[in-house]
């Protein structure tokens, strides 16, 4: 009867000794993975690429907006006033023409899109998603690799 006690106490004491390993792995796993250090390291490239796509979006954004000033300024000139007599007639029967026709029937082809996006942010838009993928690929490969060559303090064992 005394070795049955003997066993189970010795059961009890090696299950606590297994807990409390795997309780100082886990420590040891969670404080890795919330070290901002460590999280910089191994998310630095997604975080670069983030920030590289904002750039390009705001920049984009600023040269539009430059741009649109620009031709502000430029659209305040008169240039009907400028044509020959003969055009500004001409003109002027057309849009009657036009008036008496009444509105213009509603284009079927691209009702959500009432305006196409300017060139310049559609390539900006075609290179990022192209660029995309090849970032995160080469991101997730160093980051890979990075993970391989680190010691891991929670999968040593004993």
């Amino acid at each position: 009867m005394g070795t049955s006690t003997e066993q189970a106490r010795q059961a009890v004491a090696a299950t606590r000794g297994r807990v409390e390993a795997t309780a100082d792995r886990l420590e040891a796993r969670l404080r890795y993975d919330l070290d901002p250090r460590q999280r910089l390291r191994r998310d630095g490239a997604k975080l670069a690429a983030g920030l590289a796509v904002v750039i390009l979006v705001g920049s984009v954004y600023v040269a539009r907006s430059r741009r649109r000033r620009r031709a502000e300024g430029s659209a305040d000139v008169d240039w009907i006033a400028d044509m020959p007599k003969q055009w500004r007639e001409r003109l002027q029967e057309l849009l009657a023409e036009a008036a008496a026709q009444g509105p213009l029937p509603v284009e079927l082809g691209r009702s959500g899109r009432s305006r196409r996006r300017p060139l310049v942010a559609s390539l900006a838009m075609r290179a990022a998603r192209m660029a995309a993928p090849v970032v995160i690929s080469a991101a997730a490969d160093r980051i890979g690799r990075r993970q391989a060559a680190a010691v891991r303090p929670w999968r040593q064992e004993g």
